[in-house]
């Protein structure tokens, strides 16, 4: 199960704490997976077997605080584990469009992983993380995250957009340490070195 993170609504839409929702979107556009709200619930779902393997991507619409209480019912209904969760989400100890790949862990501060592993007594999931940068001297860490950045940084985050829906696609048929030898390398893309 694929999950992104972010909040629900125009006005949180084009923020830094939104590059979760922005990696799922770009992974379900490159396959083709269209995410819809099922009647009555908390949760946009889309669904399409990838190499052999069932894949579903969800974004939870409960707002980041609260991104894990959508997981226990979805883990029942459909039989999935901890271990086939993988998690996109921002991290601001990563430069903007950073992308590393990472198993298990604490959550750093981030209120929607620790939701998560709150509702799912569990931390050894697959998170992807986005870096979005630290916020500036007279900035709060909530006004960053919530902040809109600016054309260069948006193009930035779009491209670890890109990247991490990149890193979300071999994750389907590829070892995650392969993935990870891939993704977690220096990033290149600001020098335009390849």
């Amino acid at each position: 199960m694929f999950v992104g993170l972010g909040n629900p609504g125009a006005a949180y839409e084009k923020t830094r704490h939104n590059v979760g929702f922005l990696s799922l979107d770009s992974a379900a556009e490159t396959e083709g997976v269209k995410l819809a709200r099922p009647l009555f619930s908390s949760f946009a779902i889309g669904k399409k077997v990838i190499d052999g393997h069932r894949c579903i991507f969800v974004k939870p619409l409960t707002y980041m605080n609260r991104s894990g209480i959508i997981l226990p019912r979805l883990f029942k209904k459909y039989q999935i584990t901890p271990a086939s969760l993988v998690v996109l989400c921002d991290n601001m100890d990563l430069p903007p469009g950073s992308v590393r790949v990472r198993k298990g862990g604490g959550t750093a501060g981030h209120r929607g992983l620790r939701s998560i592993q709150h509702e799912i007594a569990d931390s050894e999931f697959i998170r992807i993380y986005i870096g979005i940068g630290r916020p500036g001297e007279d900035e709060s860490v909530v006004d960053h995250v919530l902040g809109i950045p600016g054309s260069d940084e948006a193009l930035e985050l779009m491209h670890g957009a890109a990247r991490a829906a990149q890193a979300l696609r071999m994750l389907v048929s590829e070892p995650i340490e392969r993935v990870m030898n891939e993704f977690n390398r220096k990033d290149t893309h600001r020098s335009g070195a390849q």
